[in-house]
């Protein structure tokens, strides 16, 4: 961008690249007063075409040579005809559904593809009637038209300032489509994605906050140590002394409303670039001004928060704000490392070869969807198809929340997502009979595939597997049943081992702030010290391999070994946990760390009532061993895994099934529990285990 040279209004513009925190003042225009004339027609949607546009490169499942929407429909009408009928084709709905701009030129041409214009995309929030705004967005109407703003009067402004040309367009979902064609809009919401991902820039407006006047120092001062160093790094604002009044004001901004709406959450992660605008408290003789700011300086602020949660413990502000950190529950799914946080840097090579969507698992994306707000629960269910690139969308009435899952297990699991085989929560009922269940589960936090580290991605399915909603047919490894003498528990002199560790950690971190790191295996301590003391019986070196086979990044060579062998097994009687962390650090560290991990992501789940972790030798090495959760009472369950999950790439999920036969018919089962399994080597276990090759059967 330029400077403008057709107006002196528009010569004070430069370039904004780079300026990741600013403010600017709000100049009086007239600008706002736009007439009926001024939305006008400028293609159709089938005009916007995904596309390079330096920042991103999209590849779309619309597109996508492994994703064929019309087999996936095919399958879903094999389901059950009704729920096909919900579900039409994008490429069909892309022809007709006309696409509109807010542009300061009357006309109604219809521009070629070639030729559409850039254009800015709004995101707000619709008005809350708690909100007590002076700046009513009421009072400004479009002459000739019986509709309004969405937006307040200073909003308006600085989202016309966002301009780079007089004629660039601005594209508004309350202006810009027919509110009074009920197919233009579920037309319109298919393609939300496309417009929110094509736009030169996102304005996400965020209304219900305002900057007071000290906060506005404060940023000024930031605005200026980041300008001195010539970037704008987290550190610059950790190194400040006023860390609290940083992360006291990223919580302010972060509390807006547009935050825990499901839509708004939609258009942060479909977009490539983004503005906030925030309100700038007036103190009557200053000219107006609104706080602009970047994703890169928000996410800054984030990280700043997630620092001073675990380094500013001494601050006497420290339990205050963190408690309204963790009242920002949706932070995980906002800034994730697929979405914005930044966590990994995939090639669009390798996330073509790698998944089956664009970013996730459809299940994933609906459950962490359900962490925010929206008046419609099918919206949802929309948003999800959008989100994860989805060549289909949702036609459909109204549905309930609890519809709106079974049907996206439906259709993910016909794509070929492995996530809906590995769900373990309860199960759905039958949209028809609400007092049968069918096979299907919601999904737990922990539920979800990863790929080598890679949180949230997965491959697809070698095949799908015939299923309805009331059953699913598949192959299984019998591994061992309740019943085995193979099935082994915790048993001493491991659970005493285990016992006087994690005690001695929880105890030192009580005396010693150095080590308060080994706080956290207070929590479940029970269930830790019986999870540890499995481990133990496995040996230190089948802890080590297992683990380094999860993550290699977090526990290279042999440290994991290493800390084991000092901490427990050799530690002796005259030497105190606390005399050894001392000595050994990292490996204290790396030994807490490994329990937590094992707990939370390698032996899931630790939350059901009545289970208990048991483990089974797969083969005649140490290294074949395979440790996981089962129920403890006298249950009869038999533990297998799905054929199809019999590979590497899934064993980050929950693949093995706790199986029991209750029916009068051979081969058919249902599910007692899924867990996580840690260790085992895949290739003995194959060989090892007996196929089930007949129709295994597995009801509601």
């Amino acid at each position: 961008m330029g400077m403008f040279e057709d107006t002196d209004r528009y010569t004070s513009r430069i370039s904004l690249e780079g300026q990741h925190c600013m403010f600017r003042k709000l100049e009086p225009t007239n600008d706002e007063q736009i007439s009926q004339e001024n939305i006008s027609v400028v293609g159709s949607l089938k005009d916007l075409h995904y596309q390079n546009t330096g920042n991103v490169s999209v590849t779309p499942m619309a597109r996508h040579p492994n994703f064929d929407a019309v087999e996936v429909h095919k399958r879903i009408e094999c389901v059950d005809p009704e729920i096909a009928e919900d579900f039409g084709f994008k490429k069909d709905a892309q022809m007709e559904a006309p696409f509109r701009l807010i542009r300061p030129e009357k006309s109604n041409k219809i521009v070629p593809a070639v030729q559409l214009p850039t254009f800015i995309a709004l995101s707000y929030c619709w008005h809350n009637p708690s909100w007590d705004s002076k700046d009513d967005p009421a009072s400004i109407i479009m002459a000739n038209a019986k509709m309004s703003w969405p937006i307040s009067t200073s909003m308006v402004k600085a989202l016309l300032l966002e301009r780079t040309s007089w004629d660039e367009g601005i594209w508004i979902d309350q202006c810009c489509i027919n509110q009074d064609d009920p197919q233009e809009k579920s037309q319109t919401i298919a393609f939300m994605d496309r417009i929110y991902e094509q736009a030169r820039v996102v304005a996400v407006i965020l209304e219900d906050i305002v900057i007071d006047d000290t906060e506005r120092d404060l940023l000024e001062d930031l605005i200026q140590q980041c300008s001195n160093r010539g970037a704008m790094e987290p550190s610059v604002l950790l190194e400040s002394n006023l860390t609290h009044r940083i992360v006291g004001l990223a919580l302010k901004i972060l509390s807006a409303r547009w935050f825990t709406r499901a839509w708004c959450n939609h258009e942060l992660l479909v977009s490539k670039n983004h503005i906030f605008i925030v309100g700038v408290q007036n103190l009557g003789h200053d000219q107006p001004k609104v706080l602009r700011i970047t994703l890169k300086f928000l996410n800054s602020m984030i990280s700043v928060c997630s620092r001073y949660s675990y380094t500013g413990a001494h601050d006497k502000h420290h339990s205050s704000l963190m408690a309204r950190y963790r009242e920002l529950r949706f932070l995980h799914v906002i800034f994730n490392p697929f979405g914005l946080g930044g966590g990994y840097n995939l090639s669009h090579a390798e996330m073509d070869g790698l998944f089956g969507f664009r970013l996730k698992s459809p299940v994933e994306t609906l459950r962490n969807l359900q962490l925010f707000g929206a008046t419609v629960a099918a919206d949802k269910l929309a948003i999800t198809l959008n989100i994860v690139g989805s060549a289909l969308y949702y036609k459909g009435a109204e549905r309930s929340e609890h519809d709106c899952g079974l049907l996206t297990s439906v259709v993910a699991l016909t794509a070929g997502d492995p996530t809906v085989l590995c769900a373990s929560g309860d199960r759905y009922n039958l949209f028809k009979q609400s007092s049968r269940s069918s096979w299907m589960q919601r999904p737990e936090h922990l539920d979800f595939v990863g790929i080598a580290g890679k949180v949230g991605t997965f491959r697809r399915l070698e095949y799908v597997p015939n299923f309805t909603l009331e059953e699913i047919v598949m192959d299984f490894h019998y591994i061992v049943s309740s019943a085995d003498a193979d099935l082994r528990r915790a048993s001493e002199p491991f659970l005493t081992q285990a016992q006087q560790y994690i005690d001695g950690c929880i105890e030192m971190s009580k005396v010693d702030p150095m080590f308060e790191l080994g706080a956290t295996l207070a929590e479940n301590r029970e269930m830790k010290i019986q999870v540890l003391a499995c481990a133990l019986d496995c040996g230190s070196q089948w802890i080590n391999v297992s683990a380094s086979a999860k993550t290699s990044e977090d526990y290279p060579d042999s440290d994991l070994e290493n800390a084991v062998e000092i901490f427990i097994i050799n530690r002796g009687d005259e030497l105190s946990i606390h005399s050894l962390a001392e000595r050994y650090r990292d490996q204290y560290e790396v030994l807490v760390d490994f329990i937590e991990t094992l707990m939370l992501d390698y032996v899931s789940p630790i939350d059901v009532p009545g289970w208990i972790p048991a483990w089974v030798s797969i083969g005649s090495s140490e290294m074949d061993r395979l440790l996981f959760m089962c129920p403890a009472d006298t249950q009869k369950f038999f533990v297998m895994i799905p054929s199809l999950l019999l590979n590497a790439d899934y064993t980050n999920c929950k693949r093995i099934f706790l199986l029991e036969s209750v029916y009068s018919q051979k081969d058919i089962w249902k599910v007692v529990g899924k867990s996580l399994g840690f260790g085992g080597d895949l290739e003995v276990l194959g060989k090892q285990s007996t196929r089930l090759k007949k129709r295994q059967i597995i009801r509601g």
